[in-house]
């Protein structure tokens, strides 16, 4: 699993069975000061095409929203844009 952009740590990641996209940002160290989390995507390979998600980061990291937690699975890249101000 991969965390590319604004993570306070962006790195891979092992995967581990029932990983959550809180999981990932409790690795990763959370979001930068700069990122815009509630536009951050989730690429996926699914029947070799990729798909991709918009997922609430700071919507489940801020406010609690514990429905922004989805699952993660093997091969997954996490995208956190940078906000413009």
């Amino acid at each position: 699993v991969r965390v590319i952009g604004e993570a306070s740590e962006p790195q891979a990641l092992p995967y581990k069975e029932h990983m959550t996209l809180l999981d990932l940002m409790i690795a990763v160290g959370g979001l930068t000061e700069f990122a815009d989390g509630d536009k951050a995507i989730l690429s996926r390979v699914i029947e070799e095409h990729n798909e991709q998600y918009t997922v609430r980061i700071e919507s489940l990291i801020q406010d609690g929203d514990l429905s922004a937690n989805v699952n993660i699975l093997p091969g997954d890249i996490l995208i956190i844009p940078e906000a413009w101000f």
